[in-house]
């Protein structure tokens, strides 16, 4: 007798388990199907009319997830992968928020990834499946995968000027900054200064070149080069790592990308270290605009070594020029201790002296030898009147220097 109501607790036990196994849990899709949970997505803030941007500007996915019980899990978004697309999602985390339904209270979870297009062209964005885990009346919780509606847009160069896109930043805002940093080749102390004269460059000093870039709704990996690539003899160039930062306060995002480089000076004089200027498309004023830095002039100081390293073959050609030239000068010393002096020689000599009786003296030897005649009056010449008036003034009186050239030279056979 005491077993019977043993029997009778264990048979209630187990119709009540057959009855609990028994009841319908519903699919996630059942769930949608009965308007217990939407899914809806829509580009940028306007859900309907055509979305037309620049080539790398964020166009915004909203993913909005509405239900009226409440999220037990974490929702993970498919990877969205679109040729010519990058899908970055900034913020890991959803909004959530809640809103009056009739007399429900749904719970939403909003989620916003920015696309960012690298050409031109129509794009579509396919249905994107988002995993989602709710409660349901039984107080279990139903996972399951809903997708969104599938859109589109269309990317496009903002102007003719923007032949290469990989060069531009397009975004609202954009700044660029630079700082100069000098080190003495001794490693003593660090110059910061923006007055170039506090301090003197030399051989073996350094010049280090930090520029900063900072761009609002961007992307780092988007940014343009900064620092031209030069490469001068009078320096060693030295490259640091780049730097690519993406930040995010209240929801504004920024993307900033450093450069520095390190110069070596090798050469001693004047260095110039190029200017920048990278295109910028304002997508506030859709209007082209220019980031610039100036850059700078240096003057620097020789060491021994380095202006010997510098002008070496200077140097060397002219000492070779001065052996050769003295050499020659000795020997036509000697040559001319044993020959006479060419006759232009002696007439420059007397010109020098003002030694006039010598002077028409070579000029008329020369008439003579050139053109076996006695009167300088007779000599037949392009231009006869002015001959006539110098050879004249020449046998009476004195003239000028370059007169008296220009009636040697003009004697001819």
């Amino acid at each position: 007798m005491r077993q019977i109501p043993f029997f009778l607790f264990l048979l209630l036990s187990t119709v009540c388990f057959s009855i609990y196994a028994k009841e319908t849990v519903p699919t996630l899709q059942d769930l949608a199907d009965n308007n217990d949970i939407t899914i809806t997505s829509w580009l940028n803030s306007n859900k309907n009319k055509a979305i037309t941007v620049a080539i790398n500007q964020p166009v915004i996915l909203t993913i909005d997830i509405a239900t009226p019980r409440w999220f037990t899990d974490g929702t993970v978004i498919e990877h969205i992968s679109i040729p010519n697309i990058i899908a970055q999602q900034r913020n890991l985390q959803a909004t959530n928020y809640s809103l009056m339904n009739g007399e429900q209270t749904w719970s939403h979870q909003r989620w916003e990834i920015p696309l960012f297009p690298q050409q031109s062209g129509q794009f579509t964005i396919p249905p994107i499946g988002v995993k989602i885990t709710v409660s349901v009346e039984t107080g279990r919780s139903v996972t399951g995968i809903l997708s969104t509606q599938p859109h589109r847009f269309s990317a496009q160069r903002p102007t003719s000027q923007m032949m290469n896109p990989d060069e531009w930043i397009v975004a609202p805002t954009a700044s660029l900054t630079q700082e100069w940093q000098y080190s003495s080749s001794n490693k003593s102390k660090i110059n910061k200064s923006k007055n170039d004269k506090a301090f003197q460059l030399k051989v073996g000093d350094a010049i280090t070149r930090t520029t900063t870039l900072d761009v609002s709704d961007s992307l780092a990996m988007l940014l343009p080069a900064i620092i031209p690539n030069k490469q001068m003899s009078s320096f060693q160039r030295y490259v640091d790592p780049v730097q690519l930062t993406d930040l995010s306060n209240r929801g504004n995002f920024t993307s900033i990308k450093k450069e520095s480089e390190t110069y070596i000076l090798q050469k001693g004089g004047k260095i110039t270290l190029p200017q920048i200027s990278i295109p910028f498309w304002n997508t506030t004023t859709q209007q082209p605009e220019i980031l610039f830095l100036e850059g700078k002039t240096f003057i620097v100081k020789h060491t021994l070594i380095s202006w010997l390293t510098t002008y070496w073959y200077y140097i060397l050609l002219t000492l070779i020029s001065c052996i050769i030239f003295s050499l020659l000068t000795k020997k036509i010393r000697l040559y001319y201790r044993t020959h006479p002096y060419p006759d232009f020689y002696l007439l420059c000599q007397s010109i020098y002296t003002r030694t006039w009786p010598h002077i028409r003296l070579h000029i008329y030897r020369k008439y003579v030898q050139k053109t076996e005649q006695l009167e300088l009056k007779k000599y037949k010449t392009n231009n006869k009147k002015e001959w006539d008036i110098q050879s004249e003034k020449l046998q009476t009186s004195e003239i000028s220097k370059f007169k008296v050239i220009w009636l040697w030279f003009k004697i001819k056979k």
